[in-house]
């Protein structure tokens, strides 16, 4: 049980720290260039380093119902990344992490307390302590929740990213690669689709390489999400991995080069009690 515990907590994390790294990669991109070339290229790379690595590895086809579970999450994630994208490009960061993380962190903790049971005390408080922690390190305020179209669009982001974190889960643990390569065809055609409504998809020289990272460490966060999701209860594997905003916006200040508030450093405080909490329950 403690074997589980410490593999759910450390692939959880290891899939918020490399998520949030994608988000920002991917966020960044679409300050210089349209949010659907940045969403087609950068799940094309991912798409291309999964099916490398199921080449290598022999991993099995997917069943008819690792497909459709696949073809769902697809559908989710891509709708996710376009309003998230938009909502981070169409302001800061630290406006569209908090709540897009808090309600990714929310849909995945409700459906495992529906379909899993009640967690424990232990895990009850890891829950709170992990919002809390995205909504302090990323700025959660009453100015991020005024009416607005980002606003709007980071919800919309948080939910969509909280199906995905559920569909995905549904896939049998011998079978990772394959439908992980599924949801980016999924996810690629509707951006491309997308794209070619509103002008074509278009990556400039100086976004590329950022949307290169943003597939590459996209792919990889899911992968580890997978593993989470497998060594542990739904609800644990999604509130942790719904912890990738603290890596966004540490990202974001390192790079920018601005400072980390007292906030902020509480917040990853929290994420951290969150962690141990959640793997001790």
């Amino acid at each position: 049980m403690a074997s589980d515990g410490l593999a759910t907590t450390v692939y959880g994390l290891g899939s918020a720290v490399i998520w949030g790294a994608g988000d920002f990669c991917g966020g960044y991109a679409t300050k210089r260039t349209g949010v659907y070339g940045v969403v087609a290229a950068s799940q094309t790379i991912g798409l291309m380093v999964l099916l490398a690595m199921a080449l290598v590895t022999l991993e099995r086809a997917p069943t008819a119902t690792e497909l459709a579970w696949s073809s769902l999450a697809g559908l989710c994630s891509g709708l996710g990344l376009v309003f998230y994208y938009r909502a981070l490009s169409g302001g800061s960061m630290g406006s569209s992490a908090p709540v897009t993380g808090v309600v990714t962190a929310a849909v995945p903790a409700l459906t495992g307390f529906l379909f899993e049971g009640v967690p424990s005390p232990l895990q009850t408080v890891g829950f709170a302590l992990a919002i809390i922690a995205i909504a302090q390190v990323t700025g959660l305020s009453r100015k991020n929740l005024t009416p607005n179209k980002q606003l709007i669009r980071s919800l919309l982001a948080g939910i969509f990213f909280g199906l995905f974190l559920i569909f995905l889960g549904q896939v049998s643990q011998d079978s990772y690669l394959y439908p992980l390569s599924i949801t980016r065809v999924v996810t690629i055609a509707m951006a491309l689709a997308m794209a070619y409504v509103s002008g074509g998809p278009k990556i400039p020289q100086t976004a590329a390489p950022l949307a290169v990272g943003a597939g590459v460490f996209d792919s990889m966060g899911s992968l580890l999400y997978l593993l989470a999701r497998h060594a542990g209860r739904l609800d644990v594997a999604g509130v942790l991995s719904s912890l990738y905003p603290v890596s966004t916006v540490v990202l974001a200040k390192t790079i920018l080069k601005e400072p980390i508030s007292p906030r902020k450093a509480v917040g990853i405080a929290f994420a951290t009690a969150a962690a141990a909490a959640l793997y001790a329950g």
